[in-house]
């Protein structure tokens, strides 16, 4: 994983950090209109993070494979 990769997942993991942290004060309560649509845009945020995470890691295991055909051009040169 690239280093722009790197730093996306650690930002990303960051984002859901204060999503959660946020959210755990909302289980308590009566809830306002406007609370609630906090809530839902949060958890709809905390999807979208998801999405973007499995994107990521797909991305990583596809350019961890090795192309069918690479090994048909690999030349080993023997001393």
């Amino acid at each position: 994983m690239s280093s722009h990769e790197s730093e996306q997942v650690l930002t990303l993991l960051k984002e859901l950090s204060l999503l959660k942290e946020l959210d755990s004060g909302y289980e308590v309560g009566k809830k306002t209109k406007a609370e609630r649509d906090a809530h839902r845009l949060r958890q709809q945020r905390h999807q979208e993070i998801a999405e973007e995470l499995k994107a990521l890691a797909e991305q990583k295991k596809r350019g961890a494979e090795p192309s069918p055909s690479s090994d048909e051009n690999n030349i080993q040169i023997n001393p």
